[in-house]
């Protein structure tokens, strides 16, 4: 079930493929907000990082620091990015991004995502 989202920009960066770990922070916060729901039981997200060995750890210490706001729990949250499947996509990703979602949630199981290392 899908109970809250949210949308940013992240403001000034070094580059489209460098996201801002402060605003990733604030626009989930934003969304825990919104959606009214204790972080402990969202059971997964799927992350719209920029399928780079740079950008990907980046958000996720913006998640995790939106987290830890709320608990010191770890690891009780699946996390994947179909661009680390396919490539960026640039005006693709998002709509390749909630194609997974929807199709994961049909099935119910998750889509294995790929962990790049440089």
């Amino acid at each position: 079930m899908i109970k809250g989202t949210a949308v940013n920009h992240g403001g000034k960066t070094h580059g489209y493929t460098v996201p801002n770990p402060n605003a990733q922070t604030e626009v989930i916060q934003h969304a825990l907000r919104e959606a009214k729901i204790d972080p402990q039981t969202i059971d997964y997200i799927e992350a719209h990082g920029t399928g780079t060995a740079l950008g990907d750890p980046i958000e996720i210490a913006g998640l995790t620091k939106a987290f830890e706001a709320y608990t010191q729990e770890h690891q009780y949250c699946a996390i994947g990015s179909v661009k680390s499947n396919i490539g960026h996509a640039e005006s693709a990703a998002g709509i390749a991004g909630i194609s997974k979602i929807l199709l994961q949630l049909k099935y119910g199981q998750f889509v294995p995502s790929f962990i790049r290392r440089s």
